[in-house]
């Protein structure tokens, strides 16, 4: 798998150089203080306004105050942009179709997290399968606990009501000054009956709860801790996005995969059939996954401590037995994840980027040029060409 370090020069050398593309990435990004977003204007520093642009926003979740205020005002060219413009994301929602819409840019979609997922964990495909004895039923690691992440107060305080914390290896980056300074925060996307249930039951801990590390970094997302992630059975994955209706996964969901543990994805409805779509199984078999489709975010959290209480009531015998019925899952998800999801990730980059460069072409193709603007036009066999290339 290509460097993540070199995705944008990577994609800039195949897609872009050749039609005289401007595009522009993230330098850093840091939704928490937004002074630390910084912007490049592609791997050669230079732009045009004869030709189509570029904006990557495939990080993290499309944020419209984000988008508005800091990107189109640094990109000021694109405001009155007469040439098209691309949006490269890594998302599916009504909010991302908005600023599409409004902005009039042409969508490309493509799974980043994916892509970052495979070169962050790509050594455990060479590591021997070891069958390491679990001693918890699950494992929840919750480090960032504002904003839209806030929920996982929620959820640990469920996990505290249906006294499941000594079931669990639980962690909570959470000091009880700032669980505070998000309870009253009267922009907290916690309800109110979530906010009394969290003080009720997190207040009395020992705040914060931690597992790994006592100061969380933005480098624990590439971090796989195997010895961790198999100290139990079951993984619940906190995922970034759970209020908002995206689909939207990141790498989180592919550590209990590449671990060969089973999972609970906490996250927005859809997200556990949308990584079904990628050709992932599930666990259907012994939880109840109806939580993807529950959109009240309070319920959904109950259905799945609902689900975690009924892990935690069986023996470990039962447990154990559990875990040999679906090793046939975890092999395959594993096995997958190393060769199959690969070239679908890589596949659907190429495949949405020509769906993209046709929309520009006014829906010609690329020897009939729009009268309204310069063509695209790439050689014949080209996408294919760049498929086989990027799939090495």
């Amino acid at each position: 798998m290509f460097s993540l370090d070199n995705f944008y020069k990577i994609l800039y050398a195949n897609f872009c150089k050749d039609q005289n593309f401007s595009m522009f990435y993230f330098l850093n990004f840091n939704l928490e203080n937004s002074d630390a977003i910084e912007i490049s204007s592609g791997p050669e520093g230079k732009t045009t306004l004869k030709s189509p642009q570029i904006i990557f926003y495939d990080q993290e979740p499309l944020h419209p105050f984000v988008f508005v205020s800091l990107i189109l005002q640094d990109v000021q060219s694109l405001t009155s942009f007469k040439y098209p413009k691309i949006l490269a994301n890594s998302e599916h929602s009504d909010i991302k179709n908005n600023i599409i819409k409004e902005y009039k840019f042409v969508d490309w979609y493509y799974f980043f997290h994916g892509f970052a997922a495979l070169e962050w964990y790509r050594d455990f495909k060479y590591y021997p399968k070891v069958e390491t004895q679990f001693s918890k039923v699950f494992i929840s690691l919750n480090h960032l606990t504002t904003k839209d992440r806030s929920y996982r107060l929620n959820l640990v305080a469920n996990l505290k009501a249906e006294n499941l914390l000594d079931h669990g290896h639980v962690s909570l980056h959470c000091s009880k000054q700032a669980l505070k300074t998000e309870i009253f925060n009267k922009g907290s996307r916690l309800s109110l009956e979530s906010k009394k249930f969290i003080i009720q039951n997190l207040t009395p801990l020992n705040l914060p709860l931690v597992l790994d590390t006592k100061l969380p970094y933005g480098e624990l997302s590439s971090k796989l801790n195997l010895k961790l992630e198999s100290s139990a059975l079951w993984n619940v994955v906190s995922e970034t996005v759970y209020y908002d209706q995206r689909l939207h996964l990141t790498e989180k969901i592919f550590k209990p995969i590449v671990a060969r543990r089973p999972f609970i994805l906490v996250a927005a409805p859809g997200n556990l059939a949308y990584l079904k779509s990628y050709g992932f199984r599930t666990f259907d078999r012994w939880i109840d996954e109806s939580y993807d489709f529950e959109p009240d975010p309070d319920l959904r959290i109950k259905l799945v401590t609902k689900e975690l209480k009924k892990l935690c009531l069986l023996t470990f015998e039962q447990l154990q037995e559990m875990h040999q019925e679906m090793q046939e899952i975890l092999d395959y998800n594993f096995n997958h994840f190393y060769n199959g999801f690969k070239e679908l990730v890589v596949s659907e980059l190429v495949d949405n980027f020509e769906s993209a460069c046709l929309q520009i072409n006014n829906g010609r193709s690329y020897h009939n040029p729009s009268p309204y603007h310069q063509r695209l036009d790439y050689p014949k066999n080209f996408f294919k060409e760049a498929k086989q290339r990027l799939s090495q």
